[in-house]
């Protein structure tokens, strides 16, 4: 308890100290303005006092952020349920598999203004999206070319708990890291959880709206069709109770199409086979899970031939085995990279969440038991592009 008290101090005390040193001779409702995006129009010293103005700097602020700001890949990392507030807490998720995207851009005093989209994996296996803007002030670690940062997110999420209603979020936010790579910490009064999360920053802005380069792989190749093997990770959120998952092998296969610079539609199948025991005087039996799955993909051109990507759309998966089958058609995510190794083959590693559920295919579970396996593939495939 007191190590997440501490926590919460230091992101609470950071974004006060990081409000405030903004402040100088103004107000802090003017600081607190300042930060937002009408804040990278003008200061608020110089903008006249009506809400017509304030809209119009906002509206500009906002345009100016995603049109100049670089590219950023958004990682989900980790949920951490302190055990004060969460006394069953290997029964909740700690792993936020999922994916994000975003458009960052630094202004003149150095703060970082975001602008994020996010979908992951709550604490109970359910998909939740996260919209919002992000500040933060940050400050040098002397010459090693990384920094500290500390401000706030403002924006809305949604969650099944709370009956898929808008719910705001303003919270504090931590961090560390280079222009490129960095780490991020928040704490979410709401749930009573600390949630991590990294980014990977690509400076795009140039580029972006360009056609492709000759050089490309990509400006010859549309359509890419891969297959390869993987590692699927399976958590029904029950450590401590009758049902245990072994994790294992997958294979898959697919086709990607490519339409511009950023965007593409994948198509793919995806298959394993994990061993379930229900109870300890049980032997473990073998289910078999399959998964086909059409998605939307946004690009982030890293280098003329590593592309970053993050995706969503729907699956359709089957369970079946010794206790029961069944089918779900559910939301899927991915985040992934793809390498052109030359102009026609091409490299590519993914994380694949599906959020799946089934329903009476548990061996020594009644009909009404639902299974939660949030199945995650971790991938790596050989494509070939035309």
């Amino acid at each position: 308890m007191t190590y997440n008290l501490k926590t919460l101090a230091v992101l609470t005390a950071g974004t006060l100290a990081a409000l405030t040193s903004q402040a100088e001779a103004r107000t802090f409702l003017e600081a607190v303005i300042d930060t937002t995006p009408a804040g990278l129009v003008r200061e608020s010293s110089d903008r006249p006092g009506d809400f017509g103005s304030l809209w119009q700097d906002t509206v500009r602020g906002s345009e100016a952020i995603m049109k100049n700001g670089s590219s950023v890949w958004i990682v989900p990392t980790y949920t951490n349920h302190p055990t004060w507030e969460w006394p069953d807490r290997a029964e909740e998720n700690g792993f936020p598999f999922g994916m994000g995207i975003g458009r960052q851009l630094i202004d003149s005093r150095g703060n970082e203004r975001t602008f994020f989209f996010v979908n992951f994996v709550d604490s109970n296996y359910r998909i939740e999206p996260m919209v919002g803007y992000q500040w933060l002030a940050r400050w040098p670690l002397g010459n090693t070319g990384m920094h500290v940062g500390a401000g706030y997110l403002a924006g809305f999420t949604m969650r099944g708990d709370y009956m898929w209603l808008p719910c705001p979020l303003p919270l504090p936010v931590a961090k560390i890291g280079t222009d490129t790579v960095s780490f991020y910490g928040t704490y979410i009064p709401f749930t009573n959880v600390l949630f991590f999360y990294s980014t990977i920053t690509i400076d795009d802005a140039k580029r972006r709206d360009l056609p492709l380069p000759a050089s490309s792989p990509w400006s010859s190749a549309e359509n890419m069709i891969y297959g390869g093997m993987g590692w699927q990770y399976m958590d029904n959120g029950e450590e401590y109770a009758p049902n245990t998952v072994k994790n294992d092998s997958s294979w898959h296969a697919g086709m990607r199409h490519y339409s511009g610079r950023n965007w593409a539609t994948d198509v793919s199948y995806r298959r394993a086979d994990h061993d379930i025991r229900s109870g300890a005087d049980l032997k473990p039996k073998s289910y078999r899970f399959e998964t086909w799955a059409v998605q939307l993909q946004y690009n982030i051109d890293a280098f003329d031939s590593l592309r970053l990507y993050a995706g969503g759309g729907l699956g359709y998966s089957k369970m079946k085995g010794p206790g029961g089958r069944d089918s779900s058609l559910h939301p899927v995510t991915s985040l992934g990279a793809t390498y052109a190794l030359t102009k026609h083959l091409f490299l590519n590693a993914d994380m694949f969440t599906s959020f799946s559920r089934f329903h009476g295919t548990v061996e020594g579970r009644d009909g009404d038991y639902l299974f939660r396996s949030m199945p995650t593939d971790f991938t790596l495939s050989v494509g070939w592009a035309f």
